[in-house]
């Protein structure tokens, strides 16, 4: 399960860095929008996000004690998820107006 969501996080991160990166380049008149030059330059930084996922995950499921339960790993990890994909969402649809 950690792998398919780390899979699912990066796929989903890269997929919105390649989409911001060239709808950037291609619309010269965005450069304006200051949340669209956040992203730009934080974007690659956010795939540091899915490698702690997976390593608190991996802990949570070596130790299971306290609160490193696999479920809460799992539950952060589809908020994680969700979180890219909104990511994504953004990216395309900010830079395409």
């Amino acid at each position: 399960m950690i792998r398919v969501l780390a899979l699912t996080q990066f796929a989903f991160l890269s997929l919105g860095v390649v989409v911001l990166k060239i709808m950037l380049q291609a619309n010269p008149g965005l450069d304006g929008s200051s949340y669209l030059l956040r992203l730009d330059r934080i974007a690659l930084w956010l795939f540091v996000v899915p490698l702690v996922w997976v390593a608190f995950a991996s802990a949570c499921v070596n130790l299971d004690r306290g609160i490193l339960r696999p479920k809460l790993a799992q539950a952060l990890g589809v908020l994680l998820a969700i979180a890219c994909f909104l990511f994504l969402v953004a990216s395309t649809f900010l830079t395409s107006r």
